[in-house]
């Protein structure tokens, strides 16, 4: 579209007016001019199942629920972040390691998606709030007094009949049931998919009010949160035990903390896991690039545990190496939120759109277009692509064009990532480091976590989550492309590398017909058929001699 029409073009038609825009100067005027451009709160009412939230709020509600919520934001909590996504990435290795079939240095496994969910659940659970949760087949008595049941243990309360995790993982692939049809409507469908999806609405919403209730006890009982967790529920609480009247602004309903609990949890995992998923796809498919990243881990961490990792030292080096680039270069490909969308509700407003003005009529719904901008060869360091006819690779997964710090997009431009965030109350901004070693792309042109006051104010907790995943698993495992559909483990044994590699060619093609086949689901993920793929130990791997 960017291509045949520009990189802002307006549609019109009888009832709306639209513009679809990709110019990163114009999309910065947008996301800073907050109160000229709205949120338009109503579309996200397929997030808002538990009612309004920090996520789907605008003007002084919203600045009432990010000013309760930011200071859980903090450097001390990226730390306990760190720390435990370290933690599940060991137990998600485990746990693959002990399905059928599958051993400590070779595990198949047929889809990545759905336990990089449940990890990064795992992290928000523990890091978050305080919910320390275990994989099936580990031993639930290690939890001691952590055990809540229900929360992170198979034994029920008698109020239950599913666990919250199993409540949740239904409600978020039901979703879309929930925004086309309300609950009191569901409730009276026959069919036994929307009959297990209103249970577990309400037995998630139990669960939230058991979780507030939990907290409250602990708050009035003098107690602090566990040692080791955010406490994101604990400043909810408190604002929920104020009054409108006295709380300077610090207040929240008993349902606020209900909403904003349910999207911590929901935006906290979901697009954490995509992000890991699709990282270990596009490693697998370029094996060279995983060379890079196995390298520049062994420079850094050696061979120390991960136990012996540490945020303050190990964080920003590896933020800055080869892993943050293939975080930064899946972010670019796949970005979470394909269309930022916004409004002109008030009288039109005026752009400067590439040195000249333009004007956004009353009513004009804006589609901030991120995988539009996120591939114009303007804005990103790019060479012919070795694997279409195109001029540039932009299309492609080529981490390595992070690496270079020294192209003309970069000049004078501070690091985006944790840039100031203006306006926002103790809301953790600090950077990595003070160069951050990478590609900086020119403000606007980057947009994985939005931008402006709008951002998304847990943006560090992923991206510390991620590079501490990556580096933990890729320290010890490389990730190959299972090739079962065209030869058997038999077969390839006695293959050479010619042989080895003309297999391997054919599972990359499919892989990368069925990422670019991925839709626009709330978040953006692959539909259907699966990529399976195989972790072996460093040293294992059949195909990697092929291509380095």
């Amino acid at each position: 579209m960017r291509e045949r029409f520009g990189v802002a073009f307006f549609i019109v038609s009888p009832g709306q007016m639209y513009l679809n825009i990709s110019e990163p100067g114009a999309i910065m005027q947008i996301v800073t001019r907050r109160n000229d451009f709205l949120k338009p709160v109503e579309i996200y009412g397929i997030v808002d199942i538990f009612g309004s939230s920090m996520l789907s709020s605008e003007g002084d509600d919203w600045k009432r629920h990010r000013k309760i919520v930011a200071p859980a934001f903090s450097e001390k909590s990226n730390a306990l972040v760190w720390k435990e996504s370290l933690k599940q990435a060991e137990g998600m290795l485990e746990f693959w390691s002990k399905r059928a079939e599958n051993s400590v240095g070779n595990m198949k496994i047929k889809d990545t998606a759905p336990d990089t969910a449940l990890m990064t659940l795992h992290v928000i659970s523990g890091a978050g709030f305080g919910v320390r949760q275990v994989w099936n087949g580990e031993n639930e008595e290690q939890l001691g007094e952590q055990a809540i049941p229900g929360f992170n243990t198979t034994k029920l309360r008698d109020n239950h009949h599913l666990t919250f995790k199993d409540s949740l993982n239904t409600l978020l692939h039901g979703m879309i049931w929930m925004a086309i049809f309300p609950i009191w409507l569901l409730k009276l469908l026959p069919f036994d998919l929307t009959k297990k999806l209103v249970q577990s609405y309400f037995e998630c919403a139990d669960y939230f009010k058991e979780l507030s209730e939990y907290k409250v006890k602990q708050l009035e009982s003098g107690e602090k949160a566990e040692q080791g967790t955010m406490d994101l529920m604990g400043p909810l609480i408190k604002a929920s035990e104020n009054k409108p009247d006295d709380s300077k602004g610090q207040y929240m309903t008993k349902q606020d903390v209900i909403a904003n609990s349910w999207i911590f949890l929901f935006a906290g995992h979901e697009t954490t896991a995509n992000t890991l998923h699709f990282s270990f796809l596009f490693l697998a498919i370029s094996l060279d690039m995983q060379a890079h990243i196995q390298h520049d881990v062994d420079s850094i961490i050696g061979s120390r545990s991960s136990e012996d990792w540490t945020y303050d030292v190990d964080m920003g080096r590896l933020y800055t190496s080869m892993v943050g680039a293939t975080m930064n270069e899946t972010l670019r490909l796949m970005p979470p939120i394909v269309d930022i969308p916004k409004t002109v509700k008030g009288p039109p407003q005026p752009l400067t759109m590439e040195g000249k003005p333009i004007t956004v009529p009353t009513n004009t719904f804006i589609h901030i277009n991120t995988v539009s901008v996120h591939r114009n060869p303007r804005y990103w360091p790019h060479s012919p692509s070795k694997i279409s006819n195109k001029v540039h690779d932009l299309d492609d997964f080529v981490p390595a064009r992070w690496m270079e710090v020294n192209r003309k997009s970069a000049e004078n431009v501070e690091s985006r990532f944790f840039s100031e965030i203006k306006n926002v109350e103790n809301l953790e901004t600090r950077p990595l480091s003070p160069s951050t070693g990478l590609f900086v792309p020119v403000k606007g042109a980057f947009l994985p976590f939005s931008e402006g006051a709008r951002a998304c104010p847990g943006r560090r907790f992923a991206q510390v989550e991620i590079t501490a995943v990556l580096a933990a698993i890729f320290q010890i495992y490389t990730v190959e492309l299972d090739v079962s559909e065209w030869a058997s483990d038999a077969d390839v044994n006695r293959m050479g590398d010619e042989e080895r590699k003309a297999i391997y060619e054919k599972a990359k093609v499919r892989a990368r017909k069925l990422i670019r086949e991925s839709e626009n689901i709330i978040t953006l993920q692959m539909l259907g058929t699966s990529v399976p793929v195989r972790f072996v130990k460093r040293g294992d791997e059949r195909f990697l001699q092929c291509y380095i």
